[in-house]
């Protein structure tokens, strides 16, 4: 009896030895390079027995992202690294985009940048640019202030860019931050950067807000007469008109277009000016030379449409909706949804019926929530 009690206890005990072994050999397999709990003794532990053919191909076959899948990211990351001509490039193309207004494009190759070079100051201003605009999303409160962390940043690593002060100016005050900060941030600008009129313009714009419209007046000055060519009469206009100063942005506006009698840009501000002062049918005549100067720029369209409601002429309005719908961007959805609405609106004060349920209907293809207009469609 007592024979094969110690028959069997042996043969456990072997079983345990072997079942040892081959746990260690899994170990092996799978990466097992934690080292034994503290207090656990390795002088004595049983040499793992050599892998067996199989073992070694399934150790070959193992993915390598089963072993640390960070060090896999990691290493992607890296493998998509751009060079210094691929960054380059790519920042070109974004501030293309960015003037043709395609605002999802440029921010998309901007972030890209960021990813392989995360201080790249080009892209970081660039980006910091498009997200302090007041574009329809729900997380405008975040895309301002990482506009303002970026510019900032860009500040710190370079004192003297003066770029980079406008861009922390123009973030703080979409923040709804108009103090010291943000006037000493334009102010450095301009002495960063004397002869660049935009510093000027912004300094004004916050010194008014803040009552002190005398400085205001002196700096409106300056950067009007250190504005240079359409592009940056066009600048300073473009800031003008965001305090609603739509006369003053106008006499501006006037002055380039006399100098460049085809800018397409300045046409079309010159357009806005004319139609927020009154003069409808100048700014229609202005916003429709615009457009024939660019025909892919939604906003003339948009804004064309607008003036032709405000003329109780909807079948024109219309029209150039539709023209216009083809260059909408994402952002201006929500834009082109509430004209077709407003279209539909003027349709049924005139009593057509057919044609307000039509532009009703256009407005849901952009906005297919729009409770307004599904009301308006039972």
């Amino acid at each position: 009896m007592y024979r094969v009690f110690f028959s069997i206890v042996l043969i456990a005990a072997m079983a345990a030895l072997v079942g040892a072994q081959d746990l260690g050999s899994s170990n092996k397999l799978f990466g097992g390079k934690d080292s034994p709990k503290a207090g656990t003794k390795t002088s004595k532990r049983p040499a793992a027995r050599k892998p067996s053919a199989r073992t070694s191909r399934s150790k070959r076959q193992t993915p390598k992202k089963a072993v640390g899948s960070n060090t896999s990211t990691a290493k992607e990351r890296a493998a998509k690294k751009l060079s210094a001509e691929e960054t380059a490039k790519l920042n070109r193309e974004a501030a293309t985009a960015f003037q043709k207004g395609d605002l999802s494009a440029a921010e998309a190759k901007y972030r890209e940048v960021l990813r392989s070079a995360s201080d790249d100051p080009d892209a970081k201003l660039g980006l910091s640019r498009i997200l302090a605009l007041p574009v329809p999303v729900a997380d405008l409160g975040a895309r301002y202030e990482e506009a303002m962390n970026l510019a900032r940043s860009v500040t710190e690593k370079e004192p003297t860019n003066a770029v980079a002060f406008e861009r922390l100016g123009v973030a703080r005050e979409m923040l709804g931050l108009v103090d010291a900060e943000t006037e000493n941030a334009y102010r450095t600008a301009i002495r960063l950067a004397p002869e660049r009129p935009t510093g000027y313009a912004y300094l004004a714009r916050v010194l008014r807000r803040n009552g002190n419209t005398a400085a205001a007046a002196d700096m409106d000055a300056a950067a009007a007469t250190r504005a240079r060519g359409a592009a940056q009469v066009a600048e300073v206009a473009e800031i003008l008109q965001s305090e609603q100063r739509y006369p003053a942005a106008e006499r501006l506006l006037r002055m380039a277009i006399e100098n460049e009698p085809n800018n397409a840009r300045v046409l079309e501000l010159l357009g806005r000016s004319q139609l927020a002062n009154g003069d409808t049918a100048e700014g229609i005549k202005s916003l429709k030379a615009s457009l024939g100067l660019d025909l892919s720029n939604f906003d003339v369209y948009s804004a064309l449409a607008s003036a032709y409601l405000r003329t109780g002429d909807p079948a024109n309005a219309e029209n150039i909706l539709l023209r216009g719908s083809r260059y909408a961007r994402e952002h201006d959805k929500p834009s082109l949804a509430r004209q077709f609405e407003m279209l539909g609106d003027a349709y049924a004060k005139a009593g057509k019926q057919a044609e307000s349920r039509r532009a009703y209907k256009m407005a849901l293809t952009y906005q297919p929530e729009r409770e307004t207009v599904l009301a308006k469609l039972k």
